[in-house]
């Protein structure tokens, strides 16, 4: 398979690197300062795998939208923009704030322990990620995606608080909170706290294998597809 990464830094890169010890060609290569565009010789591409800028989405998306070609989009921050985004005339896509399987998986965990905990109101749940210096932005969109998660099955959250709270918080919001040093690939932990007891779940991935293989997995599935995918789709045909 003929893939074009959208972005080389570290993630596209990674993407390279997983793509290539699958037996797929690279055929192009663009990074931030130079997005796709449609009049781009494109090398017989079959699927683009996108880890840009936000600010770099929508040009990608809609030249992909133009060529005809499928593309996988990893980057983050472009939440605000998917629903207009999404109407774009020929784009095939499928996008995720994180391709990793044992995110995804871990999503799941934490979505079975908001059910269980939910109707304990004793039990105060809260969130917190950590992530290298460089990341662009905060919270991860993994953050805000296992947030909402929790916040769709714990009936007395009604909303989160995405900042470092400098007054009494109130009880009603799921608190999300960062922290960006050094090189940290990325941890997400998650806690229901007790005057009792308190349960930690927690992912902490190791580099970004795991991303990047996630996402090379998902190009492979979407291509010879039409229409717009989430995680949730390839999921369920990657475990029958």
């Amino acid at each position: 398979m003929k893939i074009g990464i959208l972005g080389y830094g570290r993630m596209g890169k990674e993407v390279e690197k997983q793509a290539l010890q699958r037996g797929h060609v690279i055929s192009l290569i663009k990074d931030i300062d130079n997005p796709l565009a449609s009049s781009d010789n494109i090398h017989g591409t079959e699927v683009f795998i996108d880890f840009t800028l936000r600010e770099a989405v929508a040009q990608n998306l809609t030249a992909a939208a133009q060529l005809g070609i499928p593309i996988v989009e990893g980057t983050t921050g472009w939440n605000d923009e998917l629903e207009e985004l999404s109407r774009l005339k020929g784009l095939t896509m499928i996008h995720s704030p994180n391709f990793s399987i044992g995110v995804y998986q871990f999503i799941k965990l934490a979505e079975y322990a908001a059910k269980l905990f939910g109707p304990l109101e004793d039990y105060d749940c809260y969130l917190h990620e950590w992530h290298h210096r460089g990341k662009a932005d905060s919270p991860s969109g993994t953050a805000k995606k296992i947030a909402t998660v929790l916040i769709e099955n714990i009936p007395h959250k009604t909303g989160a608080l995405f900042r470092t709270s400098e007054e009494k918080i109130d009880p009603t919001l799921l608190h999300v909170t960062s922290t960006r040093a050094g090189r940290i690939p990325g941890t997400h932990r998650i806690g229901f706290d007790s005057a009792c007891d308190s349960i930690i779940l927690e992912h902490a991935a190791h580099g970004r294998e795991g991303l990047a293989f996630g996402a090379v997995l998902a190009a492979e599935w979407i291509v010879g597809k039409s229409g717009l995918f989430t995680m949730d789709d390839f999921m369920r045909d990657f475990f029958e």
